[in-house]
Parts: C-alpha cells; structure tokens; sequence
C-alpha cells in the first residue's frame, strides 16, 4: 500500500465529515476550450444545450484523456472534432466548404456541414453521423459520462499490430538525452486542535539516455518521522517489441496472486508490440500489466472543483479534488485488478457536505483479458523483494517471475504464470475466452508451494437490451495472505435496459470478508428516468444496505433531491443563480453522529485563474457551525485550496482549517508549462516551446495560437506564447504554427521543424515572429466630407513609400504589413501634390483612428 495514501488519508481524516481535503488539481484545457457543465448538478430544461467535457473509451478500453461532448436539446450529441480525430490518432483537412476530410487506415471520409456544428470556435460533429461514416460504434454512456468509441481499426497500429515508425530523415532539432520534463508534487495541511500536520507527494519523469525515468516519493513535513519514502524509481527503455526496465517498482501479475515490491530488472517481449504494450498500461509499475480492470489507476470527470472520493470494499481510501478541467485521477490504488469486491468513487460536487453527485463503480472486464490470435508475450523479472530504498524495508529476500500469455485462437486466450518472493512459491494457470452471446469468460487456478489452491471465474456480456457480469473468488486457507480482503467472494449483476430511461438489475453478493461480518443478498436495482427533470435509482451498495438517489429539476436552476449513500441520508433544494453560482439547503441524518441542517452558497468563476469558493452556516444538535471553501490556479500549473470547517457534529475538532497546494508542470525549455498529463504514460513524449520573445511580446496576447504537428492542430499557446504538446510517439515530427492563428500583428516566415520526440522528453521548438503592423482611418474634406478614391501613401524616414492605399467612397483606408518605424502619412492628390499629412509611430500594436484632414489649398510635397 503506497505510502503517499496513508499520509493523504492521515490529514483529510480531521475534515472528512463534511469537506475532502485532497490536493487541488487545476489543468484548464487550451484554448478555444468549451465552457462545460457540472455533471448531474441541474437537470436541463428541454431548450437547454449542455457541453460536457467525458472520458472516452476506446475499443473498450479506457484512454486518459477527456473530451468535449455538446448536447443539443433535441437529444442529438455532437463531439469535437480535434478531439475525437486526436484520440483515433486520424488526420483531418478542412475544405473550403466547410466540410471535413477524415484520413483513417481505412481510407478517407467526409464530413459534410450538415453534420457540423460551431460553437463558441469549436468544431463538432453529430455523433451519429460519425458511426456511419467510419463503420464504427460511437455513442455517449449518461451513465458512465463516457463516450463509448469501437472502431474497426486499433488507432496508430498496422495491420500487423505495429506501432508506425516515424520518418528519420533529416531533423532540425534533436530531442535531449537527459532532462526532467514532468514534475508533479500535492503538498497537504491541516491544522485541527493546535495541532499542525503536512504531508507532500511528489513525483517526476524525465528522459535519460535511450529510455527514460520516473520517481515517485512521499514524506512528511511535520512530526518525528520525516523520513523520505521512495515509491518507485526505476529506468525504462521501449525498443520495438521489447521492453526493459530497471529499479524498484510494485508488481502485481494476478489476483490469484501476491503483489510485491521488487528492486532489480524487468523485461517483457511480444509479437504485437501494438496491441500487447497498450501505452495506458505503463503507469502500473511494471512492463506487462494485468487487464481485466488496471485498477492501479482509476480516472473520470466530474464537476470543476468538487471532491472525487474512492472507496474500496464500502471504506474510504482516498479523497481528491476534481480538477479544473472536470477530470480525477487515482495512482497507484492497492486494490487488487479483478477482485470481486468493488471499488467505488463518490464524485461530490464542489462545497458540497452532503451525499454525493453520483457513484461511479469500477468492475472486472474478461473482454480485456484477450489477446488477438497468434500474438504472445513473455514477461520476467528477478531481484529483491522489498524497495531497498525504504527504511525500514518491507519485504525480504528476493523476488523472481516469468509470464507467458498468448493468443491460442480468435475466442481463447492462454496464460501462465511462476513467481517466487520471500521464499514462497505460487503459480497460476488458465484462460479467458470469448463464447460469442454467451459474452466473454475467463477462468484461472492458483496454487502455491503448501498445495494450497485459489480459484476465480470472470465474465460479462451484452445481448440486446440483456447484461450481465459475474466475479467468484476463492481462497484456500493456506493460500491467503495479509493482502486478502475476503476469503470468499462471489458477485453477479445481471439486468436489461428497457427503452432509453429505465435499467433494472438483480444483484447477488456473497462474501467471507477479513475482520468482518459475512455479506450475503439478493437485492434488485434501478434506474429510472421517466421524464427528462426527474431521475430515481436505488443500488445495494456492498454491504447491502440501499443506496437512494432523487432528483427532481421543478424548473430551470431548482433542483429538489432526496438521497442515501453510506451513514448519510439527506434531503435538499438546490438553486442556481445563473451559471456559476447556487445556494443549497439541506437537512441530513447521519445514523452515527446525529441531525444536520445547512446552508451554503457557492460560486464557480471561469476563467483564467479558475477561482472557487462556498461559504455556509450549520446547525446539528444544538450546536452551529461554518464551512468556508476557496480554490484558484495561481498560475498554469500552480494551484491552491484553503478550507476551514467547525462541524456541530464533531465538536472535539474545534475548526479544522486546511491548506492544499498542488504543482503539475511539464517543465520544458521556455519554463513551466501547465502539465496534467497521465505521467505514468512513459512510452511518449512531447515537444513545448515559445512563440515569439515571450511576456505577450510586448503587450501583445498570444493565446490560442495553434500549433500543428504532422498537419494537424496539437496543440494552442497560452497569452505569452507558450505551449506544450504531450503524448507524440517517438520518431520525428513536423511542428508548424499555423499563421492564420496569429493575432494580426504577427506573421511567421520558417518553414516548418523537424522534430525529434524521445519518450519521457520534451523537445524545445521555438518559433521567432515578425511583427508587421499597420493602420486605418478616414479621410476627409475641411468641411467634413468624406473623400473617396484619394490615394494614401506611408513614407519612412527616407522618403520611401512603404505602404500605398485608397480611400474608399465614404473615406476609408488601411494599410498593413508594416514593420515597426516612425513614418508620415500622406493623403495624394493626381497631380503629385500632399493634400494632407500626419507623422505616425507604429510601436507594437495596430493603429485605428488616424484621421487626415485635407488642407484647403494643399500641401507642398
């Protein structure tokens, strides 16, 4: 269990009750970004559109990255462009007509304007019409705020099941052989009763050599202990279809089987580099994760600022805050991929002290255990057992393993598996198979070194409107470990969607839980929508007790809810004052603390700085209260959330007051650049850099600015001219700016770069611009009119026309592309003479406004 967690759970204890203190997590999204709505916080009215920003899952897999989903209020869902051409790795030209060419490995595709529609300088496309241009499957999922993509095609992979290779031709800047180019590091206060606590987590990633390098390490900055933990330290180098690393890294091969920490190499080879080394699997520690559920990180979307709370087996591990962009992350989760028993996460919107938002449940997948036909992997490893790093060390001995997986047909998958650690010896055999309407299975057996044996079955499938999904574990009495939840565990849902408002289920659970009593049910759930303001779903939760979920929108902005969820049952009215603020009223029932009433206003400002803040008032009893929120980005990457709460249920707390700062920068060339990238994805890399001299260029906003890499847009800058474009695979790159972008000052003259992208690096790429100004005005008569078809002339210090023009019928002219100079403005007459004349200075911007007069008898030249 990864140390950053005890010392996360340690400080947000004191304010959990009523307020998350997890580490603030701010990455607004380049611009043009969509402004997105808090999921499931106001039901919209029928003429109301909503832009969501959701999680896509991608040939059902899960990708970290989010992207932005418009709803129309006559039910169509439209997605962006960028992103969605981005996450299917396909190019994409726009025509002069409006239309859209698709370049996919099926070959090209049109977009035509009947299906695209502009929104606030965002591009999207009917989502529909997607599927049937593509031949794929492409829809949104309201109940995991997913969009849902199956294509016939694996992004980036031939038809062999090989990454591309990148053009190595000539290149015009190198990528680094060593650098730090991530740092992330959540530092947590929290001051209750006179006594102060702070934690901090830290992590980095960095090219080193040929590989690249990551550290993960955690410590204390109060108390005795303040010793450093290192979670993980380790080199990792990619090489076609082979993969190497060396250090200390958490393994963990099944759930048949113990995880443990192992100090010393590892190396995994398969046939299909492509479909075996999923990039989004490298951030578990090892080369070769398991698949069925990594849920070593587990993501998804939720309001801007509000609380993400993961809970395993029905007991809190960890709280976060939502990040600014809507997306959570949790790293490094010690639950065990593919145990039955659930691993849930609380999404609570921002201020919020009562139930939460909504749930959302991790499950087992077989689908994902298998492999195509004919494609194998090897995986080994030997060391010790136990970070040699850590005092004190957990583990002892040493550690050894070897995997072998393949691909047996089109419907069976095989593997094996031998580790040793600490002198005990366990091994697990079986396969996981794909029986057409029968949905996906998965079947293994475990044995150890005493003849102990373990067992587990996994399936799920869809047939129609029919689902279903099952997990049995069991566990010998000498094959259990300190690391067991439960020596028996079985858990089956299995339901139909009817229609598109109602989904009912039947649940059963029977469970032999450590430490605990025996669950044991049978219990149905819902969810229900009869009509588009009024939702209802009720859920065993995994103890058994129901978990209710009301919520009645009366009118556009009132909100009615009543709700259950753990020791919690509350009702409440929420109002919304406009888009970004609300007042909610609540009176709650905690089973063991007592009665709470409160009030609370909050109020989300977008923008820039993302700045947050609730304040309310308790009362429980017989004792009052407060809660007062605040959160902003202090700057790209910076962030920071100070909370202070006196809960009248916890009156021995006094007010607790804490203080969560978080630092998320890809460090690049041209300085710190906002990050939020999944740092784990080590298999890319990425270039950053600066346009033009930076500080806004003289006062001039670069913002937005795209910047196209292969062709296509990656990327924008911020208003001083940085960006950064992560997740490029490695090989050489073309990196352009796209000049009609740039504000109008500016124009870019190089061609475009030819870059080298590492993985784990950052290559720096800057761009010089040229400033070219201008200027527009109106010429007039003495009397006031306006004279047209008179031509105006700029002329330097050296008498040297510069720039021509000539008004138009009511006066009008404009000359651009000037450099910045002293000149005179001159308005001409047929003859050669100067009708009128001003002297004009063109510093750093354009200049409106420059009238000219003429003189009654004119002027001498």
């Amino acid at each position: 269990m990864a140390t950053r967690f005890h010392c996360a759970l340690a400080l947000s204890g004191a304010i959990a009750s009523l307020l998350a203190a997890g580490a603030v997590e701010a990455a607004p999204a380049p611009a043009p970004r969509p402004e997105f709505s808090s999921f499931g916080a106001a039901i919209p009215s029928s003429t109301q559109k909503q832009v969501l920003l959701v999680v896509p899952i991608l040939n059902k897999k899960e990708v970290d990255a989010s992207l932005a989903l418009l709803r129309q209020p006559d039910g169509r869902d439209f997605v962006s462009v960028d992103d969605f051409t981005q996450l299917c790795a396909i190019g994409s030209r726009r025509e002069a007509d409006g239309s859209i060419h698709l370049s996919t490995p099926l070959g090209e595709a049109l977009l035509t304007g009947e299906v695209l529609l502009d929104d606030n300088g965002v591009t999207y496309v009917d989502v529909a019409a997607l599927s049937t241009v593509l031949a794929a499957q492409v829809a949104f999922d309201p109940g995991e705020y997913a969009l849902r993509v199956l294509l016939p095609w694996t992004p980036g992979v031939d038809a062999d099941g090989r990454l591309p290779t990148r053009d190595e031709g000539p290149v015009d800047i190198r990528a680094p052989r060593a650098s730090l180019s991530r740092w992330r590091s959540e530092v947590m206060t929290v001051q209750s009763n006179g006594d102060l606590s702070s934690a901090a987590n830290h992590r980095l990633v960095g090219a080193l050599g040929p590989g690249n390098w990551r550290a993960d390490f955690s410590h204390y900055l109060t108390g005795d202990d303040r010793g450093i933990d290192v979670g993980a330290l380790s080199w990792r180098l990619d090489r076609g279809n082979s993969r190497y690393l060396i250090g200390q890294e958490r393994v963990f091969l099944h759930p048949l089987l113990q995880s443990f920490d192992l100090a010393g190499a590892q190396y995994a080879w398969t046939n299909r580099p492509g479909q075996v080394f999923d990039s989004s699997l490298g951030d578990a520690g090892q080369l070769l994760a398991y698949q069925a559920r990594p849920t070593s990180t587990i993501r998804g979307s939720g309001p801007p600022g509000g609380t993400a709370e993961l809970r395993y087996a029905g007991t809190v591990f960890a709280r976060q805050t939502i990040r600014l962009d809507g997306r959570y992350e949790f790293t490094d989760v010690p639950a065990a991929p593919g145990d039955a028993i659930p691993v849930e996460v609380a999404v609570y919107e921002f201020g919020d002290n009562g139930t939460p938002l909504r749930v959302d449940h991790t499950y087992s997948q077989a689908s994902n255990l298998q492999l195509p036909a004919g494609a194998q992997a090897h995986y080994l490893g030997a060391g010790s057992n136990g970070f040699l790093l850590d005092d004190p060390r957990i583990g002892n001995g040493s550690a050894a393993f070897y995997q072998f997986r393949r691909g047996l047909s089109e419907r069976f998958t095989g593997d094996l598996i031998i580790q040793s650690v600490g002198g005990r010896t366990q091994s697990v055999i079986g396969t996981a198979a794909n029986l057409g309407m029968a949905g996906s299975w998965a079947g293994y057996v475990g044995r150890d070194d005493n003849g102990s044996e373990a067992r587990q079955v996994l399936g799920d499938g869809q047939r129609g409107p029919w689902f279903w999904r099952a997990n049995w574990l069991e566990y010998g009495a000498g094959y259990q470990t300190d690391q067991t939840v439960a020596s028996h565990n079985l858990r089956v849902e299995a339901g139909r969607t009817i229609g598109t408002n109602l989904r009912v289920a039947l649940i059963h659970a029977n469970a032999s839980v450590t430490g605990a009593e025996d669950i044991k049910y049978t219990l149905p759930a819902v969810s229900w929508r009869p009509t588009r303001n009024l939702q209802l779903s009720a859920r065993p939760e995994y103890d058994g007790r129901y978990s209710y979920d009301a919520q009645w929108g009366v009118r556009r902005g009132t909100r009615l809810s009543a709700t259950r969820y753990g020791n919690l049952s509350q009702v409440g009215v929420d109002q919304a004052f406009g888009r970004n603020s609300r007042l909610a009223v609540m009176a709650q029932h905690d089973s063991d603390r007592g009665n709470r009433l409160s009030a609370i206003f909050q109020r989300y400002q977008p923008g820039v700085s993302g700045l947050a803040w609730s304040a309310g008032v308790l009362h429980g009893e017989g004792r009052s209260g407060f809660i007062a929120d605040a959160s902003m980005e202090l700057r790209p990457g910076l962030s920071a959330r100070l909370q202070a709460v006196r809960d009248p249920l916890a009156p021995a707390n006094g007010t607790v007051v804490g203080l969560s700062v978080i630092a998320d920068f890809a460090v690049t060339g041209a300085g710190l650049a906002r990050g939020g990238a999944n740092l784990g994805q080590v298999r890319d890399g990425g270039v950053s850099g600066l346009i033009g001299q930076g500080s806004r260029a003289g006062g001039i906003d670069l913002s937005g600015v795209p910047v196209l890499v292969d062709g296509h847009v990656r990327a924008r800058s911020d208003a001083d001219g940085r960006f950064h474009v992560p997740n490029l695979a490695p090989g050489v790159h073309r990196v352009e700016l796209d000049s009609e972008g740039l504000p109008i000052e500016f124009s870019v003259h190089e061609a475009p770069r030819r870059v080298e992208v590492r993985a784990g690096s950052l290559t720096r790429v800057d761009f010089t611009l040229d400033l070219r100004l201008g200027l527009a005005g109106q010429l007039r008569a003495p009397d006031g009119k306006a004279l047209g078809g008179i031509d105006i002339h700029l002329v330097d210090t050296g008498q040297s026309i510069q720039g021509r023009a000539r008004s138009n019928t009511y006066g009008y002219y404009r000359i651009d592309g000037i450099a910045p100079g002293r000149y005179e403005l001159r308005a001409m007459a047929p003859d050669g003479r100067v009708l009128a004349r001003k002297d004009v200075l063109l510093d750093d911007r354009f200049l409106f406004g420059q009238e000219l007069t003429t003189a009654a008898q004119g002027l001498s030249p």
